[in-house]
């Protein structure tokens, strides 16, 4: 397929950076309308395709989860109703973001602590202890609802 603004299941995940089970995956769970197929029954996708899967990778690179990118789409355009939920999600995200950059301002200076201990003890098992830190500091949750 030639033209930019179509796209065949491997041009759209390619231009999205995710992978072609993931396209179908959002599909099966939802998240992406079923594509228009051809006549040899191959997905083609338009532009509101790939700018939904941007947004989608986008959002879980900021912490939502699949549930909660579900639930935005839902809400989109739905009204006054619509606002309070979105306002209520925002403030969520907002203090999960919180307490996120908390923690990780807390690694950073445990980090950076070490690492000055490190350079100056050289020849000492540094790995043993930075995996003893990464378990004392990190947070077991990736972010807001996280997935795998």
């Amino acid at each position: 397929m030639k033209d930019s603004s179509r796209y065949l299941i491997g041009q759209l995940a390619r231009q999205a950076g995710v992978g072609v089970d993931t396209v179908r995956y959002y599909e099966r769970v939802g998240l992406m309308d079923a594509p228009v197929r051809t006549a040899a029954d191959y997905r083609v996708y338009g532009p509101e395709a790939l700018r939904r899967l941007r947004f989608i990778k986008k959002a879980q690179v900021l912490g939502f989860s699949l549930d909660e990118i579900r639930r935005i789409f839902n809400l989109r355009g739905s009204g006054r109703e619509t606002c309070r939920c979105v306002v209520a999600m925002a403030e969520s995200t907002l203090a999960e973001t919180e307490r996120k950059l908390v923690e990780l301002q807390r690694f950073r200076d445990a980090l950076t602590d070490n690492l000055r201990r490190w350079k100056r003890d050289a020849g000492r098992p540094a790995a043993a202890e930075f995996c003893a830190l990464i378990e004392s500091t990190v947070p077991g949750r990736a972010g807001p609802g996280s997935n795998p």
